[in-house]
């Protein structure tokens, strides 16, 4: 970031005025000492060998004196580079750090889904499935190819066991029929806007990527890709002011969900800014949480107090707190289990 690398620029700059001044100061020093030994008389005294060996002295000065001057530059421009180096190391980490991050939440909603029943995940899967389907549908369609498109619907049909899914994608199809390419290009310029309004941007670039490799030439085609760019950087410089509104009224629950939709749309150095204002926010949310599961416990409403832990270890699970509230689960089940005998 800027401010990390101010620091190093400085010190290189300082390097190499220092050095430059060096050199001057050498050289000067290097003449005015030729031009001491030359006028001397001292050295008309001086032995043939003892006059070679004084000139040969002064002669080194010079390179001798340089060489300093240049090693000591090269170790500060180390220094620096160094210190530039540590920034980039310390960047480095918080992007990996974000990455684990990442990583224990997409862990963690695999461990919630194998928990899942079948039929929620029946319930889950299918509408991507249909997604999925209609996207490849709307696929053969703008290309006009509707001989693949009704082998699709018989395909889904068949193999996939889903003759209603089948019945809706003929209707489709003979709908398409009846259309021209250019009510085509309006219907699917329509959805990608449907999607774009629904904040489902990577379904909004699949569905152009289609419509570009048909459609390329038509300029209402051409500038979706801008579009899309638009009204998602629209959409996150919203997500930025509500977040921002949020913390200044002290909002925490506000905030922390603008800061998980946030999450999908900041790069690397745009969260490290963020960093500060949400680490206050989580920290807030934490001591309410806190305080909710004491006060639950004080009162003896021990489903409420369960309730609020096991918030407590699932959003904060490396926490402290985290872990004081798992040493009384055990307890509080039982306290619980007690109340309903």
């Amino acid at each position: 970031m800027p401010e990390r690398s101010a620091g190093p620029k400085w010190a290189v700059l300082l390097a190499r005025i220092w050095a430059i001044a060096a050199y001057v100061l050498v050289a000067v020093a290097f003449f005015a000492g030729t031009v001491w030994l030359v006028m001397a008389k001292e050295v008309k005294k001086l032995t043939g060998t003892e006059a070679v060996l004084a000139w040969v002295v002064g002669l080194a000065a010079l390179p001798a004196a340089v060489l300093t001057v240049a090693i000591v530059r090269a170790a500060v421009v180390a220094i620096a580079r160094g210190e530039q180096g540590t920034a980039d190391i310390s960047d480095h980490l918080k992007r990996l750090e974000s990455l684990i991050e990442t990583l224990h939440d997409s862990t963690r909603r695999l461990v919630d889904l194998s928990q899942m029943s079948d039929a929620a995940k029946s319930l889950l899967f299918r509408q991507r499935e249909v997604e999925a389907m209609e996207e490849l549908l709307h696929d053969y369609l703008i290309r006009q190819d509707y001989a693949a498109a009704e082998q699709f619907a018989d395909e889904v049909a068949r193999r996939l066991g889903q003759p209603e899914q089948a019945q809706r994608m003929r209707q489709v199809i003979a709908a398409a029929r009846e259309t021209t390419m250019e009510q085509k290009i309006d219907a699917a310029i329509k959805r990608v806007h449907e999607l774009m309004d629904d904040y489902q941007w990577p379904r909004a670039r699949r569905v152009t990527r289609r419509l570009l490799r048909v459609q390329g030439d038509h300029p209402r085609v051409a500038a979706l890709p801008q579009l899309i760019h638009q009204a998602r950087s629209r959409h996150k410089l919203e997500l930025l002011r509500d977040y921002d509104e949020a913390v200044k009224r002290n909002d925490i629950e506000r905030s922390i969900q603008l800061l998980h939709e946030l999450d999908k749309y900041l790069t690397p150095q745009e969260a490290a800014a963020l960093e500060e204002s949400a680490r206050g926010v989580f920290k807030a949310r934490l001591h309410t949480l806190g305080v909710q599961f004491s006060m639950r416990v004080t009162e003896e409403n021990w489903a409420e107090a369960i309730a609020i832990g096991h918030e407590i270890m699932q959003e904060f699970p490396n926490s402290r707190m985290a872990k004081e509230v798992s040493e009384k689960m055990d307890r509080l089940v039982a306290l619980a289990a007690q109340e309903k005998r």
